[in-house]
């Protein structure tokens, strides 16, 4: 009975080119739709903000009439020109101007979210694309001892030394791993997919500076006080109080300026107008109760998000750290299972350990290797669930 070498490729092939992780990202930042919408909304601010403190045109009124009067000499034409220009109150432009950057700081900060979500993304399919390899490393190594040992198994049939329900079972567990490697490389080619459609390439994305760490939990706190979303909660409540500040200076919005000159048949005249509209009404009080209101309600939402973060957040990673000592104890014990399996091919080779036995030691051995990969993967998934929660990768 003879068999046909299948699946000898150990890893897939890097067709693609080492970058950076910030490189991967901002490639992945220019073919994101969301960011490419907040670029074009941060332009659309500074046309309004432009178009809301541009200054008023000039304005030109003119009259003529025909007076009658009971003299002939107090009779004949009148004509009047007057010019006006109408200029915003400084403090309501200051008030609108600053309204118009904090919008921009806010839509910055959503961008900031975006961002960091992406790395997060991009940061957690490298590492599995690398779990991936790692684990299709195992299984190949599993996969070329278990055709060893059929090859051997093989042989000793031939020579009435093996029955063949032993020898079909040694067939059945080569087969076995190549379904386990087939399956790998299919895992690693999901993850690897999901990097080429982030950054819109053909070829393979490897990353050449960033590999698997256990996160240092020393600056916890801070990247806590710093997440994105308390920041961005924190410019909508300084939004607001520009919002309020731009209302209380709206009640006197503009000051017009004119200057003219009137001709009559008696005398001429050099005229001159201040006009100062008046906004006095319970509108703008009303508005403003109603963004008090609101930012009340944000900076209330902000302090339970921090709350939620602080709680959420310190539970996960007593989480990793709990896993991180079990991923020291498994690489540990996968070293006495090595032991055991060195032993017990030498034996098997050399006919003084039995099939079963070897059979035993050697998925001892690759399921130890197994179960730490798979304890590692776990840690990687948490650790995106933390770095999501706080906007960003550790």
């Amino acid at each position: 009975m003879k068999m046909s070498w299948g699946y000898s490729v150990i890893l897939i092939p890097f067709l693609g080119y080492a970058i950076s992780f910030n490189d991967l990202s901002e490639q992945a930042y220019t073919a994101s739709g969301e960011l490419i919408q907040s670029h074009g909304h941060l332009n659309a601010i500074g046309f309004e903000k432009a178009s809301a403190l541009a200054g008023e045109a000039l304005s030109i009124e003119t009259s003529g009439r025909k007076i009658h009067a009971n003299t002939p000499a107090d009779s004949g034409q009148q004509y009047g020109m007057m010019v006006d220009y109408t200029m915003k109150m400084p403090s309501l432009k200051s008030a609108q101007a600053y309204e118009f950057e904090l919008q921009k700081k806010g839509t910055e900060s959503e961008m900031s979210i975006q961002k960091g979500l992406i790395q997060v993304a991009l940061k957690r399919f490298w590492l599995m694309y690398q779990l991936e390899q790692e684990r299709n490393a195992v299984m190949s190594q599993k996969r070329d001892f278990s055709y060893k040992a059929y090859q051997i198994g093989e042989k000793k049939f031939k020579g009435g030394r093996l029955s063949q329900m032993e020898l079909l079972r040694l067939e059945s567990e080569y087969k076995n791993t190549l379904q386990e490697v087939a399956l790998v490389m299919m895992e690693a080619e999901h993850a690897q997919h999901y990097l080429k459609e982030s950054v819109m390439s053909q070829e393979n994305v490897i990353v050449d500076d960033m590999n698997f760490e256990f996160i240092k939990t020393a600056t916890l706190e801070e990247r806590i006080n710093n997440a994105p979303l308390l920041k961005s909660l924190n410019v909508r409540i300084e939004a607001i109080d520009a919002q309020i500040s731009t209302l209380r200076h709206s009640t006197i919005e503009s000051v017009s300026l004119g200057v003219g000159m009137t001709q009559e048949p008696t005398q001429n005249s050099l005229d001159f107008r201040l006009t100062v509209p008046l906004t006095l009404s319970s509108k703008n009080e009303n508005k403003i109760a109603a963004l008090m209101s609101e930012r009340s309600a944000l900076a209330h939402s902000q302090e339970v998000n921090k709350q939620k973060l602080h709680i959420s957040v310190r539970g996960l990673v007593e989480h990793l750290q709990e896993r991180e000592e079990r991923i020291k104890v498994l690489s540990e014990n996968e070293k006495s299972y090595e032991t055991l399996f060195t032993i017990a091919q030498k034996g098997y080779e050399g006919g003084v350990i039995g099939q079963f036995e070897y059979l035993a030691s050697k998925n001892a051995y690759y399921d130890a290797r197994l179960r730490t990969l798979q304890v590692k993967q776990n840690y990687i998934e948490e650790m995106s669930a933390i770095e999501e929660k706080i906007g960003g990768i550790w």
